[in-house]
């Protein structure tokens, strides 16, 4: 297989920082909206059960919303905690993505991937960025400056290829340029 493309990223917790506030104002509001309406619906038990004077079972949905509520909150922050405190960001691991035409490589010292386009989730370009999401929660962050073989217009116009509906490009990327143009 023909080399495409390669990038070396090196994950700082800069980076992860620029990539958590992307990733918040990006999925916050899906994010909520499915606490908000899992949380409703378990209140609606709640008062049908006392309606009906089945106290226990409403005493169980009570802790199973508590429950909910405590781990929708907590949870993402365990998360972001257990990632500044990998590997990856505090020993400031360098990522070599390679890029082919029916799939691209990951490397760093410890590991090894090969990843088809068709598995990305979605992909994110910002100003300084692509993000290739793996899942909802899962991204591979790939600095635009880190490019070593391409450009990265030339890389987006081939991922929009490769990806299509999977393409975004951030907004704010184009208010900004706007804004910028407009002073």
């Amino acid at each position: 297989m023909k080399l495409l493309f390669k990038n070396t990223t090196k994950y700082t917790r800069h980076i992860y920082d620029d990539f958590l506030k992307f990733h918040t104002r990006k999925f916050s509001f899906r994010y909520h909206l499915f606490s908000l309406i899992i949380s409703m619906l378990i209140l609606f038990f709640i008062m049908l059960y006392i309606e009906y004077h089945y106290y226990g079972i409403a005493i169980i949905f009570c802790a199973c919303l508590t429950s909910f509520i405590l781990w929708r909150y907590f949870h993402p922050i365990e998360e972001v905690q257990k990632d500044y405190h990998s590997d990856k960001i505090t020993k400031e691991t360098s990522f070599t993505f390679s890029f082919y035409n029916k799939y691209f490589k990951v490397y760093s010292k410890m590991q090894y991937s090969v990843i088809y386009y068709k598995e990305l989730y979605k992909i994110f370009e910002t100003d300084n960025f692509f993000y290739l999401y793996l899942d909802s929660r899962h991204s591979l962050l790939i600095e635009k400056s880190g490019f070593k073989k391409g450009t990265p217009v030339e890389f987006r116009d081939f991922i929009k290829k490769k990806c299509p509906f999977k393409y975004k490009q951030d907004k704010l990327k184009n208010q900004n340029h706007s804004e910028k143009h407009i002073s």
